[in-house]
């Protein structure tokens, strides 16, 4: 076969390469994975980046969430957390006799 032919033959296969169509479903899952790679090398090479403005208002939303959570008034007979644990209530006092 001469270097034209084996051109020729190359370009003929690459061609109907081309011709296979990937679905766009398959086309977006490439396309994260090529992200996360990109991503995972940068961390890799670079170490852990700066801190976005983005990353702080998430931040700063989510403390203020807490915040109001702390404004509410605390529940002592469900949560057995806020109870003095070595006291001993007058319902077992009285079961145990004292």
């Amino acid at each position: 076969m001469t270097q034209s032919e084996r051109i020729e033959k190359l370009r003929q296969m690459a061609d109907s390469s081309n011709a296979m169509q990937i679905s766009p479903a398959m086309s977006s899952f490439i396309e994260d994975l090529k992200a996360d790679i990109l991503a995972e090398e940068l961390i890799v090479q670079h170490g852990l980046l700066d801190a976005q403005e983005s990353d702080v208002e998430d931040e700063i939303s989510q403390l203020e969430s807490q915040d109001n959570r702390a404004d509410e008034e605390e529940d002592f007979d469900s949560d057995e957390n806020l109870h003095d644990m070595k006291s001993v209530s007058p319902l077992m006092r009285e079961i145990l006799g004292e």
